[in-house]
């Protein structure tokens, strides 16, 4: 699945070949793969269904507040996705 963010940034989240309860968060500009983190399941369901609250430390992470994910790299927002989107997708992984 894909997520359009902002100045042709793309989250893309993906199932990882070797592994099939972990997932490939991928970020990709222009078709150019920016950053890539592997991680299970569990906590991206955790955090999707928990309150407000961040995930991920390092280059990618993501930030919730009430209905929004908020995707950020190297600190920097690129783009929020709506967390009802974000949630059903995860779901269809």
């Amino acid at each position: 699945m894909e997520f359009r963010l902002h100045h042709d940034y793309i989250l893309k989240v993906e199932p990882e070949k070797e592994k099939p309860n972990k997932v490939r968060l991928i970020v990709k500009q222009l078709g150019k793969e920016l950053v890539c983190r592997k991680e299970s399941l569990n906590p991206l369901f955790d955090f999707i269904y928990g309150g407000d609250g961040r995930l991920f430390k390092g280059r990618l992470q993501l930030s919730k507040t009430k209905n929004a994910i908020s995707v950020y790299i190297n600190g920097d927002i690129i783009g929020t996705i709506e967390a009802r989107i974000f949630q059903e997708g995860m779901n269809n992984l």
